[in-house]
């Protein structure tokens, strides 16, 4: 055989074989991967559908919040993040890397003088793939970067909780806690109502190029969002403003540690104001972690009105009064002897203030005295303990209110043996005795401010509520004022109005009364056991006009240091709110001149 022909069949078998053997290496790659490995198979199909297609997460619009008037007080802006890229930076530029990364660092510095040249350096000397550098930039900031283009410089859009009003109502809004992954909202109604608020996020599914850019003309599809409710508050803030403007300059002047307001609508039950101080800007509100609110004690976050639990001293004096009058065991004409201090056997002895003897008083006038031994009579010798410790239940003391926001639900003690719950098996006749005017008891403002609404409204307690009406993307839910329970009797209530309006006339100073308007008002001066007697909780709880109540007013200061007591201290705080509502309310007076 011609040796070339037979080196040409060789080379011929040679690449049959080789062709051979690459079918046989293909048949059984395709058999392991059809037969073998289907389930992987799957998994390799959803790869590869993922290398073509993109997922996107549509946000929903957190819901808007607004007061009575309608006024925004939580709304949603959309601000750029600032990000660079410093290792593209460094593949786009491996020649003249220094001198462009001077340039880029000087002109994103002159647009953003917020950050740092020595900041931006340290950014740029990584290998990050990004890093953001600048987050909720101002609007103009954003137009300044777009008409620069500078290279391997992006912006990504973010939508932000803003609250246009700034520290307004802030303690009754709380805040939104905002990350790259979640904006969740705390304390207050953001956190009371964050699901609500937030609504739904949808989401898209769309083909995409090799660049990972979205084509028009792929398929694509999508589940919409659904926006967050917007909520409506019974809140008013010209009034919330002007409380929250009168408590401030008042805890500055009396040297005051903090303090709070309640304004509730008396028929309803309606806030109308919730006022503390020191407060904070939910805008900013990573400045304040390490801020106390109420007496030092509670984050600043916190509402004070519903959750700084105190001893309300002599705005206690009502409910004593209330309970001994409801059960017929008094009149207002009823009277004692008081010597200035009483005796008990099973007790401590109870005293006046600097210990001063009234002498014969009328129950009215234990009241206008402020007289702790007049309202320790009535506890202890005329209610006694199965008397006086039924009416702090009807009265919502140690129950939280069920108030929009994280509340306290207060504190007292009361005996074992009467199938009360709870009970303090150490609790002493002492107990009873001093919570008769208002010490050895806790209570948080809002609480308070509801047995003076109880009065006010023919002792008929409603449910305080904050909220007013929900729309949740068309459905509009309205909060309706609800009767929580008859407290006392109507003639009760009518009966301690009167003596409250005394109260006003004669245990006021002529200066923190109201011209034209009659007032029911009870101040209150407490102190706390360990604590000296100069360091005081200084309140002032009342509703007005007295003949026709419209408002419930309750103020209170924690341990002012230039005037001490309820009457001098929080008293002319009381006068000046309560005055301010006559005029915005426009309501008649109702005394003559």
């Amino acid at each position: 055989m011609n040796p070339a022909l037979q080196r040409a069949r060789q080379r011929q078998m040679v690449i049959f074989l080789l062709v051979c053997s690459g079918m046989v290496l293909m048949l059984g790659r395709l058999y392991y991967w059809q037969v073998l490995e289907a389930q992987s198979g799957y998994k390799l199909a959803q790869r590869a559908a993922y290398e073509h297609t993109q997922d996107i997460t549509l946000d929903a619009p957190r819901g808007l919040i607004y007061d009575s008037q309608g006024h925004v007080l939580a709304a949603n802006v959309v601000r750029d993040d600032v990000f660079v890229e410093p290792y593209q930076f460094s593949v786009d530029h491996p020649g003249s890397a220094q001198s462009e990364l001077h340039n880029l660092i000087t002109q994103l510095h002159s647009v953003l003088p917020q950050v740092s040249t020595a900041s931006l350096q340290k950014d740029f000397n990584t290998d990050a793939g990004a890093i953001r550098v600048a987050e909720r930039i101002d609007p103009s900031q954003s137009q300044a970067l777009r008409n620069l283009r500078l290279p391997d410089v992006f912006l990504s859009p973010r939508t932000w909780r803003v609250y246009p009003a700034g520290t307004l109502a802030a303690q009754i809004l709380g805040y939104v806690m905002q990350t790259d992954t979640a904006n969740t909202g705390m304390y207050g109604i953001e956190g009371q109502y964050n699901k609500l608020l937030a609504g739904q996020a949808g989401s898209q599914t769309t083909e995409k190029d090799l660049q990972g850019n979205p084509l028009t003309v792929g398929s694509s599809s999508q589940h919409a969002p659904v926006d967050g409710a917007n909520i409506t508050l019974t809140i008013n803030s010209n009034v919330e403003y002007m409380v929250e403007t009168y408590l401030a300059q008042a805890v500055k002047d009396l040297q005051a540690q903090s303090g709070a307001v309640v304004i509730l609508n008396a028929k309803t039950g309606a806030v109308v104001a919730l006022a503390g101080y020191p407060t904070f800007d939910p805008n900013n509100y990573g400045q304040y972690a390490n801020q106390m609110g109420c007496l030092g004690t509670e984050q600043v976050y916190f509402n004070p009105a519903l959750y700084c639990a105190y001893e309300p001293g002599s705005t206690m004096k009502a409910v004593t009064m209330a309970a001994a009058l409801n059960q017929g065991l008094i009149t207002p004409d009823t009277s004692l002897q008081d010597n200035g201090c009483i005796s008990y056997s099973d007790a401590p002895a109870v005293c006046n203030w600097q210990d001063i003897a009234y002498g014969t008083e009328t129950m009215t006038q234990v009241l206008i005295h402020s007289a702790n031994v007049g309202a320790s009579h009535v506890a202890h010798d005329i209610l006694g303990v199965n008397g006086f410790y039924p009416y702090l239940e009807r009265f919502g003391f140690g129950q939280a209110t069920g108030i929009d926001g994280p509340e306290q639900a207060g504190y007292y003690r009361q005996p074992c043996g009467h199938g009360w719950s709870p009970c303090s098996n150490d609790w002493t006749m002492s107990d009873l005795t001093r919570q008769a005017f208002g010490q050895g008891i806790e209570a948080t403002p809002i609480q308070m401010a509801m047995v003076y609404q109880t009065i006010a409204n023919g002792g008929v307690m409603m449910q305080p509520y904050v909220v007013g009406s929900v729309n949740n993307n068309g459905h509009v839910t309205t909060t309706q004022p609800t009767v929580k329970r008859q407290v006392v009797s109507k003639q009760t209530a009518l009966l301690l109005t009167e003596m409250l309006t005394q109260v006003g006339e004669q245990g006021l100073p002529q200066a923190d009364q109201i011209p034209g308007y009659s007032i029911a008002v009870k101040t209150g001066t407490a102190t706390t056991q360990g604590i000296s007697d100069d360091e005081t909780e200084a309140s002032v709880a009342g509703f007005l006009p007295a003949s026709n109540p419209q408002f419930v007013i309750l103020v209170k200061l924690d341990r002012p240091q230039k005037h001490i007591y309820g009457s001098t201290a929080a008293a002319p705080l009381w006068k000046e709110i309560a005055q301010q509502l006559m005029w915005d309310y426009a309501i008649p007076p109702d005394l003559q001149q």
